[in-house]
């Protein structure tokens, strides 16, 4: 194994530091009484066990009972309610994606790749798709089961100090169960409010052995979930796909190429002898659909979209753990999830041929068009001459995209105690394994050249087309691809001393992990077959190295100090070090102040800094000032994203401020301040730019001078700076006859969210607004419980602000803001019966419809469907049992 000089240095330094304080500590404390020491709980944001949860980071600790009162039945429903997910997240609703299926969570309005998930303090492999073009490699946090947890902390805070790597905005710490001792069993069932969209679910998790009288325990848990598909034509917002009552609105919902010629720009559509349209069709205006004069056959695209996906989950979970003698102990995980998520793909519910289609070059690796012309000598074509065609081959099968995926990961470890030191050693290894497949609506262009040359396609009556023929033209696809991840980790904790104040605290330790990730395409869409291919293809490994130390220092009375350091080592990049330093100040009993700045970066994620390439291209087209022929045409060349070998990690500057405070019984709350600074954030340019400029090295054309391709490469671009507000408030009364009662909020504001429009352009802050991706300021999380007796109830509201509509000229001018949005979710929980726990959800108590956005009427939603869903109110009930 290599050894790298900043690491050498970072082990050296914290050995040298153990050793300093160890020997003041003890000079110190020689005529000092007894300081505090260390008690074994362990706080996300630091490697130093203590007794005091409240450190010089923002943790919200989200427990058990909240869990289950919160009425979220998936880990990703739970996170992606908590006020800190301001945006930037990827959701499953958004399922025309790489990433469909899979959800993220991202802190601060970063994005996903800027959080760092942890299940019990140690990585998992992202998600093989990433999601935002290549760059957004992200944990799948549909993955994780819930039934098993403990409890999650979400740290608030940057922490490459501790953690490395994309802790940028914070870090979720999903924390399982330890030591337990039973069998539960349960189940749930649950329907919206419509009747559809049905759920269910059932678990087992079961406990054996007690850790103290038998030196051993294990713990496992099943829980499989299941959740049909909820589509347009199930709701009455979406499934007319007619949004004229809107402001702004359209018939957008509709296609208006279901099957038509274009003569002299005018819509004709293609009807049989006795005037009627292909079947799946309906004779109706185009203009009201695309604003193209004439007829057409069109047809509702909303019969035939998913606005939530179907899922089907088997998750298991496995750790156990064995006493090797009084101060040494094994222990193990394992993890296992199997997902299946099946929607309509996108906008595309079946192959159309129009203008603006493409197919890749098997030869050249380059996009070229495939026209969209219905030959003159085409039985179905009254005009004797090549005309253009649009046309919507339902026959071809259903674009219906399912994502199978596999995702483990397998610990082994040790842990012990010496004379002077607490220590612990571990290996793991996770994978996550995607299988993308679209069993129908491609098109193979060789196949659909013959049949429309030919004629053997009856475009008027598709029905009487030979299967032959059919056959010879659809495809379906399977689009693979996969992420692994080995980590071998060292840690050693220890009392270096006592002061005068209390104990001095250290931890050490040293991580390697080798990461990779495959992502292939359709052999079909290399090999030049598939019309509208949609490429992203990713191949890159690399090893990285690290080193770490952390000491907390008793200054004074209630005052101390908490340094942290960690050099990074990534075999692509070089190296990175990250310092931290916190301090925590109790004056008195009821009252904490706390503090932390620090330094981080995000590495380059492997589709970003590898041989990673994605394909676009666009109907609307460029201009080319350039063009050889008519200098300013529009033109459609391929557009490329490729890696950049030479990437830079993004550098990062946090800090954050606060207090907490408990003045009487029962009562706290929390003020936080943070700011976070990134620097070389990574990006890719502009395409027009890139055409102005010229340069051969980013801009192809052919012999004549003809534009071909576009090379947009990921480059360190510019700078975002963010800030903002969390508060925390819980109070507690507890009362002889009338039960105990509770109210909990939790809120963060954005203050603001600066970044440059255009690169070298001044900041705009972004902050409540749809300038870019959606940005409420506000996001808030209230909950009111009451316990009495054998019934428990809990009503939570949760609230997103408004913002401001800034996604266009044209939006903005039918809608100055977009409205605020409240739900109320009621849990009911009855134990009068022995063992048994029944309880019943509602969630969307109001039935409340997301706020109309002037930016999205479409064939999604007029809605912000990253942030909201459609899916209304929803019943849930259930049980729990232990034996």
């Amino acid at each position: 194994m290599p050894v790298h000089p900043p690491l050498v240095l970072a082990v050296a330094a914290s050995l040298a530091v153990s050793s300093s304080i160890a020997h003041a500590a003890d000079v110190l404390a020689a005529d000092a009484g007894p300081g505090r020491t260390l008690d074994a709980v362990q706080v996300t944001g630091s490697n130093i066990k203590r007794t005091d949860t409240e450190t010089a980071n923002p943790v919200q600790v989200i427990d058990r009972e909240q869990i289950a009162a919160s009425g979220k039945q998936t880990t990703a429903e739970l996170l992606r309610s908590i006020s800190a997910n301001t945006g930037g997240g990827s959701n499953e609703t958004q399922n025309s994606g790489w990433s469909s299926g899979a959800a993220g969570i991202g802190l601060r309005g970063l994005s996903s790749k800027n959080t760092l998930i942890l299940l019990n303090g140690r990585r998992l492999a992202n998600y093989g798709f990433p999601n935002g073009g290549l760059s957004d490699t992200f944990v799948n946090i549909n993955a994780l089961p819930l039934v098993a947890v403990e409890r999650i902390e979400v740290l608030k805070d940057g922490a490459s100090a501790v953690y490395g790597s994309d802790a940028v905005a914070g870090v979720v710490n999903i924390i399982t169960r330890q030591d337990y001792q039973g069998l539960e069993v349960g189940g749930t069932a649950g329907v919206s409010g419509e009747g559809d969209m049905g759920t269910q679910s059932a678990k087992v998790v079961g406990g054996f052995g007690d850790l103290d009288a038998d030196g051993w325990n294990v713990l496992f848990s099943l829980e499989g979930y299941n959740r049909e598909r909820l589509d347009h034509d199930q709701r009455e917002l979406t499934a007319s796909g007619d949004y004229r009552q809107l402001p702004g609105g359209s018939r957008s919902g509709w296609s208006a190429k279901g099957a038509r010629l274009l003569v002299g720009g005018v819509s004709v559509p293609l009807l049989d002898a006795n005037g009627n349209c292909p079947q799946g069709t309906v004779l109706t205006d185009s203009a009201s659909i695309d604003g193209r004069q004439g007829q057409t056959c069109g047809f509702n695209l909303n019969d035939s979209s998913t606005l939530i996906p179907s899922t089907k989950r088997w998750q298991a979970y496995l750790t156990g753990t064995k006493r090797l003698g009084d101060k040494v102990e094994a222990f193990g995980e394992l993890l296992y999830s199997d997902l299946e998520g099946a929607s309509w793909f996108g906008s595309s519910p079946y192959f159309t041929l129009e203008s603006g289609r493409f197919a890749l070059n098997a030869d050249t690796g380059l996009a070229e068009p495939v026209p969209a012309i219905l030959p003159a000598a085409n039985p179905y074509n009254p005009y004797g001459q090549d005309v253009a065609l649009e046309y919507t081959f339902f026959n071809l099968g259903q674009t219906i995209k399912t994502n199978r995926s596999k995702a483990f990961r397998a610990l082994a470890g040790l842990r012990g105690t010496s004379e002077h030191w607490d220590w612990e050693v571990a290996a793991y290894r996770a994978a996550s394994s995607e299988r993308e497949r679209v069993s129908g609506g491609f098109a193979n262009r060789w196949g659909l050249y013959d049949a429309l040359a030919s004629g053997s396609y009856n475009l008027l009556n598709p029905s009487a087309t030979p299967q032959a023929v059919i056959d010879s033209i659809a495809l379906s696809t399977v689009r693979p691809a996969e992420s692994r991840l080995l980590g071998i980790d060292a840690k050693a904790t220890r009392i270096l001393g006592e002061l005068p104040h209390g104990s001095v605290g250290f931890a050490t330790g040293y991580e390697f992990r080798r990461e990779n990730l495959d992502s292939y395409n359709p052999w079909q869409i290399d090999a030049g077959l598939q019309i509208r291919p949609a490429i992203a293809e990713v191949h890159g490994v690399r090893d990285v190295h690290a080193a770490y130390a952390e000491v907390v220092l008793p200054l004074a009375p209630g005052l101390e100090l908490d340094v942290a350091a960690r050099a990074d080592h990534y075999d692509d990049f070089g190296d990175a070090f990250s310092p931290k330093v916190g301090i925590r100040w109790q004056p008195a009993d009821w009252v904490v102040l706390r503090a932390a700045a620090s330094k981080g970066f995000r590495a380059p994620s492997l589709s970003e800094n590898s041989a990673s390439t994605m394909i676009s291209y666009s109907t609307a087209g460029v201009v080319d000032p350039y063009d050889p022929d008519r200098p300013g045409a529009r033109v459609s060349p391929t557009f490329f994203t490729i890696g950049n070998t030479d990437l830079a990690p993004e550098k990062t500057r946090t800090f954050n401020a606060g207090a907490v405070f408990s003045p009487w019984q029962g009562g706290s709350l929390s003020v936080d301040y943070y700011r976070i600074q990134v620097d070389n954030v990574i990006g890719s340019g502009n395409t027009t730019t890139l055409i102005a400029e010229n340069n051969p090295a980013n801009v192809l054309r052919d012999a004549n001078g003809k534009l071909q391709a576009v090379y947009n490469r990921y480059q360190n671009l510019s700078e975002l700076q963010t800030s903002g507000i969390d508060i925390e408030a819980r109070q507690r009364w507890e009362t002889t006859a009338y039960g105990s009662f509770g109210v909990s909020t939790v809120l963060s504001h954005v203050l603001e969210y600066e970044r440059p429009q255009v690169i070298g352009g001044p900041l705009v802050d972004y902050a409540g607004s749809n300038r870019g991706s959606t940005l409420p300021d506000t996001k808030a999380t209230t909950t009111l419980d009451w316990a009495l007796g054998d019934w428990r109830t809990a009503l939570t509201w949760y609230y997103t602000s408004g913002y401001e509509q800034r996604a266009s000229t044209a939006a903005r001018a039918l809608q100055q803001d977009v409205a605020s949005y409240s739900q109320l979710d009621l849990y009911v929980g009855y134990t009068g019966f022995e063992n048994l726990n029944l309880y019943a959800k509602v969630q969307n108590l109001g039935d409340r419809t997301p706020p109309f956005d002037a930016s999205y009427p479409g064939i999604r939603a007029p809605y912000d469907f990253g942030q909201y869903d459609l899916r209304g109110r929803y019943l849930t009930v259930g049980f729990d049992y232990r034996f």
